[in-house]
């Protein structure tokens, strides 16, 4: 009797651990970024951090995203970015990211985010630049 109780509690656990994980929300064109304020023109290099209460914070790409990180250091939000490719949500360090000139008239630079190396590195051959990793980016926005 008292093994049926364990187990049953063990299983509840379980069960409420698998309803708290945090899953990506879709990001849109149109959706206001988070630290800037501007407009999210493209869907594939956006990026967003879930917080603790589920609160969704929605960035124009990886490096806007790594700019609020660096400015709120303390801030432990689950983090997704878009897979170029695919436009799957991915976490950071799973990917290779390209910067690329987002703004021609400012030359403000973001980055692709790339799950394939392959694809990064074709990238990163078009526009004559280095894939980097995510601690780098975070380096970058510092």
């Amino acid at each position: 009797m008292h093994s049926a109780h364990a187990a049953c509690l063990g299983l509840a656990a379980l069960a409420m651990l698998s309803c708290s994980s945090v899953a990506p929300v879709k990001v849109s064109a149109g959706d206001q970024c988070f630290r800037c304020r501007r407009y999210i023109r493209d869907e594939r290099v956006a990026a967003e951090a879930i917080d603790g209460n589920r609160f969704v914070s929605r960035f124009r790409g990886p490096g806007c995203m790594a700019k609020y990180l660096a400015s709120h250091p303390d801030d432990r939000s689950t983090l997704y970015v878009t897979d170029y490719t695919t436009g799957q949500m991915i976490a950071p360090a799973r990917a290779l990211y390209v910067p690329e000139v987002v703004d021609r008239n400012t030359n403000e630079i973001d980055y692709r985010a790339y799950r394939d190396s392959a694809d990064a590195a074709a990238f990163a051959t078009e526009v004559h630049a280095t894939p980097i990793v995510w601690n780098a980016v975070l380096e970058e926005a510092r």
